[in-house]
């Protein structure tokens, strides 16, 4: 049975536990060069704080937010339902995927999802203590950066300087 291709969409894989909100937030701004076409963002949105930024976060337009089902309790039980929610896109025929994560065991899914001949494209998004494994799964990899923490490393250069 040959499956539709949906180049029109990406699916945004979001590791709740492992990835603040606004890492969040920052790779789906990234994900705008991909506009226009249909986002998907996956993840265990019944688990995520009750924050009003997170009710505005889900009123954005031209996004569908997945809840994904965890099968299992307990310790990586997000990382696999994310894993199964993957493989399902995929075989509906999505071949963009952003996975925003810092855990490296996201790296099994990205080659799952390369594993076929199906010329799939990862956009991985972590902080910069993401591992090698994990940045080389991905086809692309977005290094995050607190934006507190990259103003204190910019006036922590900058003060070094005048000594």
């Amino acid at each position: 049975m040959k499956r539709k291709i949906q180049e029109d969409t990406v699916a945004v894989l979001y590791d709740i536990e492992n990835a603040p909100f606004e890492m969040l937030n920052y790779a789906l701004g990234k994900a705008q060069r991909y506009l226009p076409c249909k986002m998907i963002a996956a993840s265990d949105w019944e688990k995520r704080p009750q924050k009003k930024c997170w009710n505005r976060l889900m009123q954005r337009p031209g996004y569908t937010f997945l809840q994904v089902e965890r099968k299992v309790n307990g310790k990586n039980s997000l990382d696999y339902a994310l894993f199964d929610t993957a493989v399902r896109l995929k075989n509906k025929g999505i071949l963009k995927f952003i996975i925003i994560t810092t855990d490296s065991d996201f790296a099994k899914i990205a080659k799952t999802l390369k594993s076929d001949d199906e010329p799939v494209y990862i956009v991985g998004v972590g902080t910069e203590q993401a591992s090698q494994v994990l940045r080389a799964a991905y086809d692309e990899f977005i290094c995050y950066s607190p934006p507190g923490k990259a103003a204190a490393n910019i006036v922590a250069a900058a003060g070094k300087k005048l000594y």
